[in-house]
């Protein structure tokens, strides 16, 4: 390639470089992007007057569905939410849970701080409870009279917008305490167990003995129709044999079934509502081991029959993995 070719190819560049200089700005006609001063001002008014219009009809439009909302109660619920499909029925959820998307509690003995230490847990647990300490609301009502072993005063509906105090003093003679570090420090932790809240549902007691599923006939009765029953154990028969004793403290008052009473339902978005609880103390873990957990809830609305691990309703799965530094049982 000779001089005069690579000046002409120079030459070319220049003129296309020109050229596009010339369409961002143009000084013989004073315009930018082939428009003046005035024509810009226009346009950006024109822009400026569309965005503005557009953004005051979105803030009417969500003004108004605002207003037709309402803030407690859902537009639909129970057998008018998608729910009815399967049957209206809460699942359960457990804590602690310091990552939601793991159902596993898997801690090493010898570790107190950091990922893999107890504290963890214990201290996840720890701020769970703190939502039940807060300042209290008038419309806490103390129901224990209502649900206490000796009681024979049966469940009533409360006034609107009141609810049952859920007084966790009832754990306070129990291992489940920040003193005792909630068993974790030790290898044999407490988990709660609790129902998922769905607005305005109602537990139903069943009928008679005859209705009463196997796993809780031995403790129901009669006078103490008005609980939802509460049981925990090994999913598999080789979980079962690994995980050893398990006491549940609830208002129940029996450590080999936990109990939660009616009185604290029906759910209505209630300020302050305190969720009632279930304690499971796992007292004898075998380390080293991974253990499935299953627990139940029992009430004559809450279908067994129909009941589907894959949604779990009625029931929670959990897993332990307790390390220890050999990798065995201490």
């Amino acid at each position: 390639m000779g001089k005069q070719d690579d000046l002409a190819l120079q030459e070319g560049f220049g003129a296309k470089l020109r050229a596009f200089g010339t369409s961002i700005w143009d000084s013989k006609r004073k315009q930018i992007i082939g428009r003046d001063g005035m024509s810009w001002a226009k346009i950006g008014l024109f822009y400026f007057i569309f965005y503005a219009c557009l953004a005051g009809f979105f803030a009417a439009m969500l003004a108004i569905f605002m207003q037709l909302t309402d803030k407690k109660v859902p537009t639909y619920y129970l057998e008018k939410s998608v729910m009815a499909n399967k049957g209206v029925m809460p699942g359960m959820g457990f804590r602690p849970q310091p990552n939601v998307e793991r159902n596993l509690i898997n801690y090493n003995l010898q570790t107190a701080d950091g990922i893999q230490g107890w504290k963890t847990y214990r201290n996840a647990l720890h701020r769970h409870l703190l939502e039940y300490k807060k300042g209290g609301s008038e419309d806490r009502v103390d129901c224990s009279h209502i649900y206490s072993a000796n009681s024979s005063e049966e469940h009533h509906e409360l006034e609107d917008g009141q609810f049952c105090e859920f007084d966790l003093k009832m754990f306070d003679d129990t291992p489940c305490t920040w003193d005792q570090d909630y068993g974790y420090a030790r290898g044999n932790p407490c988990v709660i167990v609790k129902l998922n809240r769905i607005y305005n549902w109602k537990p139903v007691a069943y009928e008679s003995e005859e209705h009463v599923p196997e796993e809780i006939m031995e403790y129901w009765s009669e006078e103490r129709k008005d609980f939802i029953y509460v049981t925990c154990e090994g999913e598999n028969e080789a979980d079962r044999d690994n995980i050893g004793a398990i006491d549940l403290y609830s208002p129940f008052n029996n450590k080999s079934i936990g109990g939660i009473p009616f009185s604290f339902y029906p759910f209505r978005n209630q300020p302050g509502y305190q969720q009632p609880l279930v304690f499971a103390h796992f007292k004898d873990l075998h380390k080293g081991v991974l253990i499935n957990v299953e627990c139940r809830a029992f009430a004559a609305n809450i279908d067994r029959q129909q009941g589907d691990r894959a949604f779990q309703r009625g029931s929670v799965h959990f897993e332990f993995l307790i390390d220890t530094p050999a990798g065995g049982r201490p």
